[in-house]
């Protein structure tokens, strides 16, 4: 039964990560981007996503649609747990990051992750672009 309960809790991962690549942002969350290039022609940015919450982690139960149940007894549930909660904040932040990235046509060829904070409030992805920076990336985005 550990073994189902993990093929579920990986499936409901990849549904949240699906569920995330069309993410919009919410009307109370704000967003930084914070492009740098540096003199060699490195470039580097900052994503921070604020998104104000009570801070508490709200206990989901999930149930499984393929168990048989018996009128007479619930059935089978998974608690979901602050780390599924954690995993879906960040492939969140990360879809967003690459929506940035994209209308802001920043990192052409792909980004390093350098760092990354995820928080239940606040998340921080700090990384490095692919390629070096152009004459029309040191005019768009300064420096």
């Amino acid at each position: 039964m550990i073994q189902y309960t993990k093929l579920t809790g990986a499936s409901l991962l990849c549904f949240l990560l699906a569920a995330c690549s069309g993410a919009q942002l919410q009307s109370n969350e704000t967003e930084t981007f914070s492009p740098r290039i540096l003199k060699d022609g490195s470039k580097l940015f900052d994503y921070r996503l604020d998104s104000p919450s009570d801070g508490r982690v709200k206990p989901t139960l999930v149930f499984d649609a393929n168990e048989p149940t018996d009128m007479n007894e619930p059935p089978e549930m998974s608690a979901y747990s602050a780390d599924d909660e954690k995993a879906a904040i960040e492939a969140r932040v990360m879809a967003l990051l690459e929506k940035k990235l994209d209308s802001t046509g920043y990192c052409r060829e792909g980004y390093v992750v350098v760092e990354k904070i995820i928080g239940f409030r606040q998340s921080t992805v700090t990384g490095e672009c692919r390629e070096a920076a152009s004459d029309n990336d040191r005019e768009l985005f300064g420096k």
